[in-house]
């Protein structure tokens, strides 16, 4: 692992910004249309809220082939808020921004760092202050996001990382894979200390990674209502996804890293809600950015070329009932909670115990994502209290379903591979 994320040069400008209060550090790549208008509003609720204290924005680029550099040095900001504008080393993602943004924090000595994504579009400025104030009060080590979500967008959290979080580890945590996120000095050296910059959580898989880790070792959290989640969304790609396979691929890992904590029953943990926030009033459906009938050509197309990962990775029934489902003209459309709880289960311990590649493992659930995924957007018409019950649903679903993951995960062995269990 290197040592360092930060470049020479950026290490040798941290010494001309002397030390600060707040560091609001902002991940890029390619993202040269959306940057300014983040940095605009995040410098206005600096100016606005912490007036008195010192700050600086800091962009972390992974290399970007636009002009997302030029673009960060170039945006106008307050004579009071300073900026840093660099690059990092190492493996590309995410993962490592966060890191090199760490980095810089503990170099200018800051008291608290808020992560921010550099698409986003429902941004307010007082988003920085509501994430920050509970870590500047000294009440809590790290703040998340609690915002409405539009699907497909955050079907990740909706039908992955927020049940099973609340399954395995007990705490209701809305968006345990949020992208924005604050945390106090000292929980960002431990976090940055850890030996995990060349693995997923290096790429897409630090968001989950950094909320999995503050459950699972007691770092006072609470979560911050902040309205509604919109965002310059990525293209989905149906056929092949890194981001999925990178940050599902982590939670997957992590339920073998703290298995002892799901399988010998845990105390709930609660993240109490910081501030009074904005709760949401948005009742109309979402306009989705990629069809239901989409995302049920990627299941079907799935199921070709996947069928013999999906023999080995699923217990009969469960791969009989896909199958029916693939050969159904609706079928993407019918992919029920129970059949999602029991699909994640079977690909959870595999992708632990399993003898294939990891990588390939999660890919393969893609498809069946989908379909899960275009199974509720049919029948909510994405209306977001639907929504919401829908994803409340799935949760309940996961807990009832856990002496099948329990009984899955003791007796699984791999040579089952081949469809005998």
């Amino acid at each position: 692992m290197l040592e360092t994320s930060l470049r020479l040069d950026a290490q040798r400008r941290l010494l001309d910004v002397g030390t600060v209060d707040i560091v609001v550090g902002i991940p890029t790549y390619k993202h040269a249309r959306t940057l300014p208008l983040v940095m605009k509003t995040v410098a206005e609720g600096l100016a606005r809220d912490f007036a008195g204290l010192k700050t600086v924005i800091t962009i972390v680029d992974g290399g970007s082939p636009d002009d997302t550099l030029a673009v960060a040095n170039q945006t106008h900001l307050p004579t009071n808020v300073k900026r840093v504008v660099t690059s990092y080393q190492g493996v590309q993602g995410k993962g490592s921004a966060v890191r090199g943004i760490f980095e810089i924090a503990r170099a200018l000595r800051a008291r608290v760092i808020v992560i921010l994504e550099a698409d986003l579009q429902s941004m307010t400025p007082d988003w920085v202050e509501k994430l920050a104030r509970p870590i500047l009060d000294n009440q809590y080590q790290l703040a998340i996001p609690h915002y409405l979500r539009p699907l497909p967008d955050g079907a990740m959290t909706d039908l992955l990382a927020y049940p099973l979080t609340k399954l395995l580890y007990g705490a209701d945590v809305r968006q345990p894979m949020g992208g924005e996120y604050a945390l106090s000095a000292e929980l960002a050296q431990r976090i940055s200390a850890r030996d995990v910059w060349e693995t997923d959580v290096a790429r897409h898989g630090v968001d989950i990674w950094l909320t999995t880790v503050a459950i699972n070792e007691n770092v006072k959290m609470c979560q911050v209502r902040l309205g509604v989640k919109l965002d310059d969304s990525r293209e989905l790609l149906l056929s092949f996804d890194p981001t999925f396979v990178q940050a599902i691929g982590t939670l997957f890992r992590l339920m073998d890293i703290y298995k002892r904590r799901w399988q010998e029953g845990q105390q709930s943990r609660t993240a109490p809600f910081f501030g009074n926030g904005v709760v949401s009033d948005v009742l109309h459906p979402w306009l989705p950015t990629v069809t239901s009938a989409a995302l049920g050509d990627a299941f079907v197309a799935g199921s070709r070329r996947y069928a013999r990962l999906w023999k080995s990775a699923l217990t009969p029934s469960t791969r009989n009932a896909i199958r029916d489902l693939s050969e159904s003209p609706d079928g993407a459309t019918r992919f029920g909670s129970k059949l999602w709880a029991r699909t994640v289960y079977d690909f959870a311990t595999v992708y632990n115990q399993g003898e294939g590649d990891p990588d390939k493992i999660v890919a393969a659930l893609l498809p069946l994502y989908y379909a899960r995924c275009a199974t509720i957007m049919r029948e909510t018409n994405l209306e977001p209290i639907a929504v919401e019950n829908a994803v409340q649903e799935q949760a309940r679903q996961f807990a009832i379903e856990k002496p099948y993951l329990l009984h899955l995960w003791e007796t699984y062995v791999p040579w089952a591979w081949e469809g005998v269990r």
